[in-house]
């Protein structure tokens, strides 16, 4: 792992930006044990989604290695062991258990999560059947949930200190809320304190490739909760964290990152107030061992702004986060600032577009974790998991088509406007910008309506909206295209879709 010192200074302040980068070491893979948590409650059991995660989890233990372990847990009024913590090889073998798996009605999420973290700090009785700890093992419990829990422990602090509880058993939890339902909050400040990631998914075929992501990740793990400590004699007025999840963490001299994987970046930048002269020294404990960094005065003689940068950027996202006064400026600087890893940057445009999107939950995503794109998570080590029934159309294995395949036309009524587009595609506000009245552009998600093809016909499906996909009045997850058929989307935009094959 790589360690870099940014230094800038301006008027009182001096901000100190520690880098933490990792290459990618050819490594031997550290053994994960997988607790999958899935929300059974009654919303999932809608338009199909517990049973495509019940699939999505048998292609999860089909990925998974000969010295990995998983369990996986279901939750609504109860809290059910399905699979209790296996070796994956036998618990492939025992995978047809999750076809009984029926939804249910509340969602007990803070008694699911307890259980959960409880049976993955001790292992198992049974486990190898001899009982084994998990010491050295990657511990993720990943949660998949479309709603907020009901009806006790609503509140946010109830989630956050059972974040800190499974840290401390050296646990990450990893949180996926589908659709726009659930409680984006509850699920930042659960794998926040927990040092994981959490991740909005606009639509169950969604959390495929985020399984794909975290497996991937766990296999490339180069640092294992790195420890970040500045030691000088100046006043230190704030940290803040880029990295897996971004924070505000006060005036603190210390920090506990997240595990960093192969490929991935984390920083902490210290704003200090010196007395005079800047002195400091900065240390990197790992379980390699310490690495230790003089930041002297002559450090920022030449005015790099990189660290002050990283320090307004995590600031900004944060504003962005909690529905504050984003300077966007700060933003499109950071965008356009070569010195800034390449994560940060993109993370910085993707911000923006989500402000004009309005989107609160991609929004607050966007703001608050840096995630990676499936590329660079294969750059990092990632495997593929196996295809599902419940991915998305190109995913799930069908057609991908060619240039020369087929196109659609989609028009619009109301405008008179007609797009060109070869499916598969997903269409949302900014893709249908262009047809539709701006007047009902703020109804349409920014990931709308997906356009795939199915045994040779071409379909449309609800790609995770929030105000729905309508044919004949009634609300649709998914449909033929017919040429004759109006498609009205979040009850405002009406628009007719025509397909045929290229000549």
């Amino acid at each position: 792992m790589d360690v870099e010192v940014y230094v800038s200074r301006s008027g009182e302040y001096a901000d100190v930006e520690v880098r933490l980068s990792a290459a990618g070491a050819q490594t031997p893979p550290i053994p994960a044990a997988f607790l999958l948590l899935i929300d059974s409650s009654k919303s999932m059991g809608e338009h199909g989604k517990l049973a495509q995660a019940v699939e999505i989890a048998k292609r999860l233990i089909a990925s998974m290695g000969p010295s990995d372990v998983v369990a996986v847990y279901t939750f609504d009024e109860r809290v059910k062991t399905v699979l209790p913590l296996t070796p994956a090889p036998e618990a492939l073998e025992r995978a047809k258990r999750l076809d009984k798996v029926k939804p249910g009605s509340y969602t007990f999420l803070y008694q699911a999560l307890s259980k959960a973290i409880d049976d993955l700090a001790a292992g198992s009785g049974s486990l190898f059947r001899r009982g084994p700890s998990l010491s050295g093992y990657v511990k993720r419990i990943v949660l998949i949930t479309d709603g907020e829990p009901w009806p006790h422990y609503t509140e946010e602090h109830w989630y956050e200190s059972l974040g800190r509880t499974a840290a401390s058993y050296g646990i990450s939890i990893t949180a996926i809320g589908v659709g726009y339902d659930y409680n984006e909050k509850i699920l930042y400040k659960l794998a926040s304190a927990s040092g994981g990631t959490w991740y909005h998914a606009a639509n169950i075929s969604d959390v495929s490739q985020i399984l794909m992501q975290e497996l991937g990740r766990s296999r490339a793990l180069e640092a294992r909760r790195p420890v970040v400590r500045i030691e000088t004699d100046a006043e230190v007025v704030e940290a803040r964290k880029l990295g897996r999840t971004i924070a505000s963490l006060g005036p603190a001299r210390e920090v506990a990152l997240e595990d960093i994987s192969a490929g991935e970046v984390a920083s902490v930048v210290f704003r200090l107030r010196p007395k005079e002269r800047l002195a400091a020294e900065v240390v990197v404990s790992t379980e390699e061992g310490e690495v230790r960094k003089q930041v002297e005065e002559t450090a920022v003689l030449v005015q790099d702004k990189t660290a002050m940068l990283a320090f307004q950027l995590a600031g900004e996202l944060i504003n962005a986060a909690e529905g504050g006064r984003v300077e966007l400026e700060v933003l499109q600087t950071a965008a356009q600032e070569e010195g800034l890893p390449e994560v940060y940057r993109e993370k910085a445009t993707r911000v923006i577009e989500a402000l004009r999107s309005g989107s609160s939950k991609e929004l607050i995503h966007e703001a608050t974790t840096i995630t990676y794109s499936k590329q660079q998570a294969q750059a990092g080590g990632t495997a593929a998991l196996p295809q599902t029934a419940g991915e998305t159309a190109t995913a799930r294995g069908e057609a991908q088509l060619s240039p020369g395949g087929t196109e659609c036309e989609i028009f619009c009524v109301d405008t008179g406007k007609s797009m060109r587009v070869a499916p598969p595609a997903v269409l949302g506000r900014m893709e249908l910008a262009e047809i539709l009245p701006k007047g009902q552009l703020e109804y349409i998600s920014r990931r709308h309506m997906e356009l795939y093809i199915k045994d040779g016909d071409v379909y449309i499906r609800d790609a995770g909206s929030r105000n729905g996909i309508y044919i004949g009045g009634s609300r649709v997850y998914e449909a033929r295209v017919s040429p004759d058929v109006d498609v009205v989307l979040a009850k405002v935009a009406k628009v007719r879709i025509k397909c045929a094959n290229k000549t």
